[in-house]
C-alpha cells in the first residue's frame, strides 16, 4: 500500500513536475541530515549519531509530506481526496521501518499501549516469610529437585523501588518471578537486574526484549530454574538520561548500587549472595551494566551488555558531558568511566558478556574494545556479534540465550 501510494503521488507526465520531485527529494534529505546533526550536536538529545537508515526513512517522511501538499494543490477532485490518504500511508510505512530498525514495538497493541495481560503488584516476601536475608554458599542447582507439576511460565509483577539513600524517584520497577519462585517451598534463586534503553521505560524489556518468553524458555531448559529478574528505572522519564552515575542532577549510581540491592534483599525471597547476582541491559542499559560491574564488583560480579556505549555520555564531546553532569570537572568524569577503571584495577572474579549487531559498526567496535580491556583486567569474557542486526533490540533477541548460558554457571543455575 505504501509503494502504491508513492507511485500515485509521483505519477505525472509533465517535465517541470519531475524537476520539483528531484528538488523536493534532495531538500528532504538535506533537512533530515541537518535535523539529525542538530539533535545530536546542538541539542544533545542523543549522545551518538543516528543510523543512516533512520535518517533516510525520516527524509522520506519529509518528501512524502512535500509531494502530498503538491498533489493537493493540483486540479482534480479524486487527486485531492486520495492525496492525503496516500501521504499518511507513506508516513506510516516510514514509521514502521524506523520502528523495525530499532525493534522497539513488535505489535499494534504495544504501539497503542494495550497491555497483553493484567499486571499485578508484587506481594512482598516480608508478608509470608518475614524479613530474613538468606546468603547461599552453594549453587541452587545442587539444592534443587524439580517437582512433578511445575508451572511452565513465570509471573510478572510491578513494585516501586524507593531511593532511600540516593533520593532518586523512578517509575515502578517490573519483577519477573520464574516458575520455581512460585512454589510454596521455593528455592533461593539468584538475581538478575536489568536496565532498559534510552529512550525507554522498564517495560521495554517485556515488550521489545521478549523477556518473559526468554526466561520461561531458559527455565524450561534448566528444570524450572531461572533468576528472579528486577527491572528498576534509573532514568525517571522516557527520554531521561542520568548516565547511571552520581552527578550534579541525580545520584543513580547510589540508587543502582545501594537502594535497588537493599530493596531486593528485603522484599524478595532470593539468594542474597552477591556472587549469584548479575546485571544487564541494552544500549543505555548495557552501558550501565558495565559501569556497575567495574565500579561495584562486590554488588554485581556478573554482567551482560547488549549494544552498550564505550562510556556514558550526554553529548558526543566528553567536555560537554562533564559540563552538564560534573560542573565542568572532566577529570572527575573520566575517573569513573569503565575503560579508566579497567585500566587501573583487576577483576579476576567478574564474568562479562558483550553483544552488538554486525550491522552496527560503532557499537560492535565498542563491544570489541571493552571486551579486550575487560579480558586484560582479568575478567572472564564472552563476545557475540549478531548477524543482520543494527543498534536494535534484535541484538537482545539474538543474544539473550547465549548470555544466559554463559552466566548460568556463575549464577548457580547450572554446572
Amino acid at each position: 500500500m505504501g509503494a502504491a501510494s508513492i507511485i500515485f503521488l509521483l505519477w505525472r507526465r509533465r517535465r517541470h513536475w519531475w524537476i520539483f520531485v528531484a528538488a523536493a527529494l534532495a531538500a528532504s534529505m538535506a533537512v533530515s541530515l541537518l535535523l539529525a546533526w542538530l539533535l545530536v550536536h546542538v541539542f544533545y538529545v542523543w549522545p551518538e549519531d543516528l543510523p543512516i537508515e533512520v535518517v533516510g526513512w525520516a527524509a522520506l517522511v519529509l518528501f512524502g509530506v512535500a509531494v502530498t501538499i503538491a498533489n493537493f494543490s493540483l486540479r482534480g477532485r479524486w487527486r485531492r481526496v486520495l492525496s492525503p490518504i496516500a501521504g499518511l500511508l507513506v508516513i506510516a510505512v516510514c514509521g514502521l521501518q524506523i520502528n523495525a530498525y530499532f525493534g522497539l514495538l513488535p505489535t499494534v497493541g504495544d504501539l497503542l499501549g494495550v497491555p497483553s495481560s493484567t499486571l499485578l503488584p508484587l506481594e512482598s516476601a516480608l508478608e509470608k516469610h518475614g524479613d530474613r536475608i538468606s546468603v547461599e554458599s552453594s549453587p541452587v542447582y545442587e539444592r534443587w529437585h524439580e517437582p512433578a507439576h511445575l508451572a511452565a511460565n513465570g509471573a510478572l509483577r510491578f513494585a516501586p523501588i524507593p531511593g532511600t539513600v540516593s533520593g532518586w524517584h523512578g517509575r515502578d520497577a517490573l519483577i519477573f518471578l520464574p516458575p520455581a519462585y512460585l512454589l510454596k517451598n521455593r528455592p533461593k534463586l539468584p538475581v538478575l537486574v536489568l536496565v532498559g534503553s534510552q529512550p525507554g521505560w522498564p517495560g521495554v524489556w517485556t515488550v521489545s526484549g521478549d523477556l518473559v518468553n526468554a526466561m520461561s524458555q531458559f527455565a524450561a531448559q534448566h528444570h524450572g530454574l531461572a533468576p528472579v529478574v528486577v527491572i528498576p528505572d534509573p532514568n525517571g522519564t522516557e527520554d531521561g538520561n542520568t548516565m547511571c552515575m552520581d552527578t550534579t542532577f541525580a545520584k543513580t549510581d547510589t540508587y543502582m548500587s545501594v537502594d535497588v540491592p537493599e530493596w531486593i534483599r528485603h522484599n524478595l525471597d532470593v539468594d542474597s549472595n552477591p556472587k549469584h547476582w548479575a546485571i544487564g541491559g541494552f544500549s543505555f542499559g548495557g552501558t550501565c551494566a558495565v559501569q556497575m560491574a567495574t565500579r561495584h564488583p562486590q554488588v554485581y560480579p556478573n554482567f551482560m551488555s547488549f549494544s552498550g556505549e564505550r562510556e556514558p555520555a550526554l553529548a558526543i564531546s566528553r567536555q560537554q558531558t562533564a559540563d552538564q553532569a560534573f560542573a565542568g570537572n572532566l577529570s572527575a568524569f573520566t575517573a569513573e568511566v569503565p575503560l579508566t577503571l579497567l585500566g587501573q584495577r583487576r577483576y579476576p572474579q567478574i564474568h562479562g558478556f558483550f553483544a552488538a549487531g554486525a550491522d552496527d559498526p560503532e557499537f560492535s567496535a565498542n563491544a570489541t574494545v571493552l571486551a579486550a580491556a575487560a579480558t586484560k583486567a582479568g575478567m572472564h569474557v564472552q563476545t557475540d556479534i549478531v548477524p543482520g542486526a543494527g543498534h536494535s533490540w534484535a541484538v537482545v533477541l539474538g543474544s539473550m540465550q547465549p548470555a544466559m548460558d554463559f552466566l548460568a554457571g556463575p549464577l548457580g543455575l547450572a554446572p
